[in-house]
Order: structure tokens, then C-alpha cells, then sequence
């Protein structure tokens, strides 16, 4: 990789920015300048390049990677595990990051039906990843009553099931 030249820049912040920067946690960041040289990195990337699926993936999972990481700490602190928060935060970034990339700035109606088609896979993909859960009950959730919530989507299923038949 080559080696680029550093402009050295001198900037005054707020105590509150500096406070910020400080606690911030970014993965193979530790100190104030390589902090905020990722933070205009991540800027740069959000500004100039066009949003494709990767960019937007590589965003969203950088967006829920402290909630991930909190939930994990969490987790082995306590020693339970949610198998309904895990599939979330594997599922959501993808979802999120094809929402916002796959569709053309001058779309078609073919454009328009595929990206539909694309969403909606995701979106049952996501439903079938819970409802699996519902099937599985017990040790999906910290606490399992949770998957009493489904039982208006699986009344719901039931409805469109018989009006198909």
C-alpha cells in the first residue's frame, strides 16, 4: 500500500468535541488524531463516492457496531444470549444498506420492480428469520414470553393463508 503524505492541521474544538473524540471507540483508532482522521475518512466516503450496496453496508454495520458490541458485553456479563437481537444486527445492515443503494438515481419501472423485489426478499428473509424463532421458543429470547408478540403476525399469516385458499 502506498504511503500517503500527511499534512500536518492545527484545529481549536470545544471541550464537548474533545470529551467526544476521547471516548469515542473506533475499531484500530486510539488515539485524538487517528480518530478524527477515521471520522473524515468516514465523511469523505459519505460525501463523494457514489452510495452503493457496499458503502452502505460498510456504513450501517459501522453505524450498529457499538449497540453490537455493547449487547455482546452485555450478554457475557450475564451469560444469556438473544437470538432474536443476534439475527437483527446480522440481517438489518443488509437490509438497510439495499434500501438506500440499489436504486438508481433515474430509475425505470423495471428498476422500481426490481428493487421492490430485492426489499421484499430481504423483508421475509428478516420475517422467516423471527418466526423460525417462534418455532424454536425456548433460549431464542432473554426472555422467551417475548415471542408472544408474534402471535398477531401469525394470526395475520393465518388470515392470508385462507384468503389465497
Amino acid at each position: 500500500m502506498p504511503t500517503q503524505n500527511r499534512v500536518p492541521l492545527s484545529v481549536r474544538i470545544d471541550q464537548e468535541d474533545y470529551d467526544f473524540i476521547a471516548q469515542l471507540h473506533i475499531e484500530g483508532a486510539n488515539t485524538p488524531s487517528e480518530k478524527v482522521r477515521e471520522l473524515l475518512k468516514q465523511a469523505r466516503l459519505a460525501h463523494a463516492q457514489a452510495q452503493d450496496y457496499e458503502h452502505g453496508l460498510d456504513s450501517m454495520e459501522r453505524f450498529i457496531q457499538a449497540a453490537k458490541r455493547h449487547v455482546l458485553h452485555a450478554e457475557k456479563e450475564w451469560g444469556i444470549h438473544s437470538t432474536i437481537l443476534a439475527r437483527l444486527f446480522e440481517q438489518v445492515p443488509d437490509l438497510a444498506a439495499t434500501l438506500a443503494a440499489d436504486l438508481p438515481e433515474h430509475a425505470t419501472q423495471q428498476d422500481l420492480l426490481d428493487y421492490e423485489r430485492e426489499m421484499m426478499w430481504r423483508v421475509v428473509r428478516l420475517m422467516d428469520a423471527v418466526l423460525q424463532l417462534a418455532v424454536v421458543g425456548k433460549g431464542a429470547a432473554y426472555d422467551d414470553n417475548i415471542l408472544l408478540e408474534l402471535d398477531n403476525t401469525l394470526k395475520l399469516a393465518n388470515i392470508v393463508q385462507q384468503a389465497r385458499s
